[in-house]
């Protein structure tokens, strides 16, 4: 009967030891004891760095505290992945489950250099110097609000060359068809229309009501082909080939 007692007495030691390594009966196996912890270590010894991160990731979701797991997912962002926003996050889960522990120094080290490689990816933002007051969450919205704005005007600025490209296409078509005609042999009894001698061309033109650069080439050269010249000549008068004004000087190359 005494030995009985004593078993009885041993076994609710052992029931209370356990409740209190183990709150609300849950957690009894340690993080680094966990099978996806000590799988994630073996992926990690065979260079399977993605499938370790996997496995880290899940231990994080299957327990409430998970601190090691947080620094190696960490690690493997930053020196793998090259993402070190999701490293800082891990970095700094780290630090709240473990924040004297002697590895928390390393761990700060870590943050600051995953700060420094998130400015050096930032395009056009040479930072430099002490980062540790960079709020990151700043940084990534203001970034994708540029993101966005460049997305727009490349949108725009795309759109306005494939109208310009329509615009030439169309602008090419004509005086070809315009050469088409003046090739033509004339009939008999109809006066050819005199060639002007392209080395005689003057300098400059005035344009006048009607003129259309196809004209004006007809006119100087004597082929209405060399408008395109023309239009290069005075781009930086010109908008387009069809922006002529009436009393416009036009430089003739």
């Amino acid at each position: 009967m005494l030995l009985s007692r004593f078993a009885l007495v041993a076994s609710l030691f052992a029931l209370i030891a356990l409740c209190a390594c183990a709150p609300n009966g849950l957690e009894v196996v340690g993080e680094t004891d966990e099978k996806q912890y000590q799988l994630a270590k073996d992926y990690q010894g065979q260079g399977r760095t993605e499938e370790a991160l996997s496995a880290f990731l899940r231990v994080i979701d299957a327990r409430r505290d998970a601190p090691e797991s947080h620094f190696e997912a960490g690690y493997i962002y930053l020196d793998s992945m090259k993402d070190p926003v999701k490293a800082i996050y891990h970095f700094d889960r780290y630090l709240q489950f473990k924040p004297q522990s002697p590895q928390a120094t390393q761990v700060r080290q870590l943050i600051e250099t995953a700060q420094k490689e998130f400015a050096r990816q930032l395009p056009a933002h040479p930072y430099q110097g002490e980062l540790d007051r960079i709020d990151l969450m700043e940084l990534v919205k203001s970034l994708k609000l540029e993101n966005d704005s460049l997305t727009r005007d490349l949108a725009a600025a795309q759109q306005r060359v494939q109208q310009f490209e329509n615009v030439m296409g169309g602008a090419r078509r004509v005086p070809t068809a315009v050469a088409g005609q003046q090739s033509r042999t004339p009939s008999q009894g109809q006066a050819a229309t005199p060639t002007p001698n392209p080395a005689s061309a003057p300098r400059s033109y005035t344009v006048k009501s009607g003129d259309s650069l196809s004209g004006i080439s007809r006119a100087v050269y004597g082929t209405p082909n060399r408008w395109i010249d023309i239009y290069q000549a005075n781009r930086d008068r010109l908008s387009s080939e069809n922006d002529l004004r009436v009393g416009q000087d036009l430089r003739i190359p």
